[in-house]
């Protein structure tokens, strides 16, 4: 059981770190507009959410690796600074896997895995009529959400919220047309 847990927690934190790490890349010059591939798995990404300020730039899309495959990632960062302690911040990523994947099950099993471990909540539910997979941590006073809601069997958008509970999490992630994200080509 001890080794189960470790696995889920590994997963929860390998999935909030490849999120992290490309919330936290540093930034670069924006994009040249198009409306050609990758940059158009952005299209559905909302440009601004209320309260929350959005990033300068949005970051070139990239392609990386990882258990489920390989993917081609957009992002958009969204921050609200509340004090001079504390801030919310908003990442909001689309991952491509390529036609003929189905991501389902991997991230149903992740989903389970990390809501085994002490102090996280994994739930399943539907977000604009598609399945989502939500995993909620709270350290302290700071929670930390990671939503995952599948556009398609194999085109995810992933939120990370740093200091926004599950709830506000969903509503912010309410904001994105998943239809265009789906039909981006």
């Amino acid at each position: 059981m001890r080794n189960l847990s470790a696995l889920a927690l590994g997963i929860v934190f390998l999935l909030a770190s490849v999120t992290l790490a490309a919330a936290t890349a540093a930034p670069q010059p924006a994009p040249t507009p198009g409306p050609g591939w990758p940059g158009s798995l952005r299209n559905g990404l909302p440009q601004e959410l209320a309260g929350y300020a959005t990033a300068p730039k949005d970051p070139y899309p990239d392609t990386d690796e990882n258990e489920m495959g390989i993917y081609t990632q957009v992002s958009r960062r969204y921050q609200r600074i509340e004090s001079a302690t504390f801030a919310k911040s908003l990442v909001l990523l689309v991952q491509d896997y390529g036609r003929g994947k189905d991501l389902t099950a991997s991230l149903r099993n992740a989903m389970r895995e990390a809501g085994k471990v002490a102090g996280f909540t994994g739930k399943e539910q539907t977000v604009g009529g598609r399945p989502a997979f939500v995993v909620f941590h709270r350290e302290g006073q700071k929670p930390v959400t990671v939503v995952t809601v599948m556009a398609t069997p194999s085109r995810v958008v992933l939120g990370l919220g740093d200091n926004i509970d599950d709830v506000e999490t969903m509503k912010l992630l309410a904001h994105v047309d998943l239809q265009k994200i789906a039909d981006a080509k």
